[in-house]
């Protein structure tokens, strides 16, 4: 049975399409077309939501053919940021592949829920104006397997999230980055994955500039076009979707709204974030500090 040798498992909106992008230059590291194939998070998971399953590979079979192309010197991988936030995956991704190797990126938890947030703004799946006001709805979107838009504070519990994988897998087969890092030291970044994962670290791979940008829609033609991507996707070929991917983010990109945010709402994810932050620093012998700084009044 084949299985992949190692797995991005996330986190949402932390630079996991970015490093997608890099590793596919790799020569011995093989990635389907399809990104986040989501194949652990739904198979024998009977309380995967229909919204899931929608934009996943369900079918082993299906997932193994993603492979079809595969150099025999490649070394195969799965980058699904779905694998960190589902509580499914650790104990299933254990039993199919004990011995494989793990990388999370993560970002701050506060400019990680905005930038969720945001995407989902821009694809018309988030009704809330605020997100104080969708975080509201939180409780209720976790039981609502028709809702499309963002679990913005539980995607954020990267400590108790991690804790999950460490629980099923020694702490050397997982391979932890922030978000900061691909900004201030792509090249080193890489090399240490690249040395992680089992291949050549001396590999140059050309860095990528930022992609599947969030924002608001500056007009209702660009919205329109937004929302009908997203309701798309069930429909059409993700191979399709992934290879008009570059054009859609080069022009889009330029058609958005990025407002930052707001001091108060800062401070209420700041305060959701208060114990798993230094939590997260403790696990990760990281000072993490900056990711506790208040806004200015």
């Amino acid at each position: 049975m084949f299985n992949p040798s190692f797995f991005v498992i996330g986190a949402y909106r932390s630079g996991t399409t970015t490093l997608y992008r890099m590793l596919r230059q790799h020569p011995g590291v093989f990635l389907p077309l399809e990104k986040e194939p989501n194949w652990l998070a739904v198979e024998g998971n009977p309380e995967a939501s229909h919204i899931l399953r929608e934009r996943s590979v369900a079918d082993r079979a299906a997932y193994e053919a993603l492979y079809a192309d595969r150099g025999v010197d490649q070394l195969p991988g799965d980058i699904s940021p779905e694998y960190l936030r589902n509580p499914h995956v650790a104990g299933h991704l254990a039993g199919v592949a004990p011995e494989a190797r793990l990388v999370a990126v993560l970002r701050n938890p506060v400019d990680r829920a905005w930038s969720d947030f945001l995407l989902h703004r821009r694809d018309g799946n988030e009704t809330c104006e605020t997100l104080v006001e969708a975080l509201t709805q939180q409780s209720a979107r976790t039981t609502d397997g028709d809702h499309r838009a963002g679990h913005y504070l539980d995607t954020g519990m990267y400590a108790t999230q991690l804790r999950r994988y460490l629980d099923h897998f020694p702490g050397e087969q997982l391979q932890v980055h922030l978000f900061e890092d691909l900004k201030t030291d792509l090249d080193g970044t890489m090399r240490s994955i690249f040395t992680h994962i089992g291949v050549d670290a001396d590999v140059a791979v050309e860095g990528e500039q930022p992609i599947n940008a969030s924002g608001i829609p500056r007009n209702p033609v660009v919205a329109t076009a937004l929302k009908a991507r997203s309701h798309l996707r069930p429909y059409v070929s993700r191979s399709v979707l992934e290879r008009a991917r570059p054009l859609w983010d080069r022009v889009l990109s330029t058609q958005l709204d990025r407002p930052s945010l707001s001091p108060a709402d800062r401070r209420v994810l700041l305060d959701h974030y208060a114990d798993e932050i230094p939590e997260l620093a403790r696990l990760l012998d990281r000072d993490l500090s900056h990711w506790m700084e208040e806004p200015d009044s």
